[in-house]
């Protein structure tokens, strides 16, 4: 390593990592960027890249207002990034067939739209009523992730892949960097952005506050003139778009442990639930099958904020489905924090103290 000491140390370059780099670095720190594979490999790139939350009314409020804001920060992040890539962003809205579960009313879904700014008509089908997005994008979120990485090479912040973070450097309460398979890199602030890896990295977290959760996907390829135009969503299953023509259908939610394996029985239930959502799948050819693991948080909260009790060691993880829609508004929050800025949110749901002891 040609130089070991840094301003602000980032552990983890998913979507989280990578945009707290840029909004980091735009406030004049230093930054160094680690992970122990490539860049935007893991939870991030595994995703379907849809910037909305789904079934938005059934998560905590404030969840909901991190993802809205997220939203809201798009157009204007994609438009700053310095890359030759094009993430594909697409406001191709979202069509939800099952918008009223158990003990929901359609007023009440509408009140909390309203109240994150997400614009929703409603559509009578038969009996039942269906839920109109219009305003919702989807990113080719691997394509998102290669733009964002080549930002940081372009900005001069310093990226370690093949890099893993193998504990922290403590001295009398406060951080001094990370002891990493490459060497240790020295720094008076660190930031966790690890995902599903997280939790071994935050001293003083209850076991299982942060953990993994298995999301299977596939990608189809129909013929041209079966082309699919919105998102479409039913019974957890979603269908999402891409400018070539294909569509991603994802997902399970499985508590599996760190296990990434791809199973039979779900990939067949997806797919059939796809055909049958969108009948002109039937017959596409399938192109791709993966899975990746998603951050769970036990109270579904991302943990956003400092150690209680170890100065200068900082927290953007935890986001499970919905990472990558609350991305740019995670990581301003972030920076706004570490620089002392009055926030466009209350800081005060996301802080670690209400699961770590001071």
């Amino acid at each position: 390593m040609s130089s070991n000491r840094f301003d602000i140390i980032v552990v983890g370059a998913g979507i989280a990592g990578l945009t707290s780099a840029l909004a980091l670095q735009r406030d004049g720190a230093r930054v160094a960027v680690l992970d122990r594979h490539r860049a935007g490999t893991e939870a991030s790139w595994a995703g379907g890249g849809i910037l909305c939350p789904l079934y938005a009314w059934r998560y905590p409020q404030p969840v909901l207002a991190l993802a809205a804001e997220g939203m809201r920060r798009y157009p204007d992040l994609l438009a700053s990034l310095d890359s030759n890539i094009d993430p594909e962003r697409w406001v191709s809205g979202m069509e939800i067939l099952d918008p009223v579960g158990e003990g929901e009313t359609t007023e009440l879904i509408s009140a909390t739209l309203a109240s994150a700014g997400i614009a929703h008509q409603w559509r009578q089908q038969g009996d039942a009523h269906a839920l109109w997005l219009p305003e919702v994008a989807n990113v080719r979120n691997p394509y998102l992730l290669d733009a964002l990485t080549d930002t940081l090479r372009a900005r001069g912040i310093n990226l370690y892949e093949q890099c893993a973070a193998e504990g922290l450097l403590l001295n009398t309460g406060r951080v001094t960097g990370v002891a990493t398979s490459q060497g240790d890199l020295h720094a008076e602030r660190v930031v966790i952005t690890a995902g599903a890896w997280s939790e071994a990295l935050i001293p003083g977290l209850p076991a299982g506050s942060l953990f993994p959760v298995r999301g299977q996907m596939l990608r189809l390829e129909p013929r041209p003139e079966n082309a699919l135009d919105r998102i479409l969503m039913d019974d957890g299953v979603y269908l999402i778009p891409r400018r070539d023509g294909s569509v991603v259908v994802g997902s399970t939610v499985e508590y599996a442990g760190f296990d990434k394996t791809v199973d039979a029985e779900a990939q067949e239930r997806l797919h059939a639930h796809a055909c049958q959502l969108w009948p002109q799948l039937a017959g596409a050819r399938i192109t791709h099958r993966w899975a990746g693991l998603r951050p769970g948080s036990s109270d579904e909260i991302p943990l956003l904020g400092e150690h209680p009790s170890i100065a200068g060691l900082w927290t953007n993880t935890g986001g499970f489905r919905n990472g990558l829609a609350m991305a740019p508004a995670t990581a301003e929050l972030l920076a706004d924090r570490m620089v002392g800025r009055p926030t466009a949110l209350d800081p005060t749901p996301y802080r670690l103290e209400r699961l770590i002891d001071a």
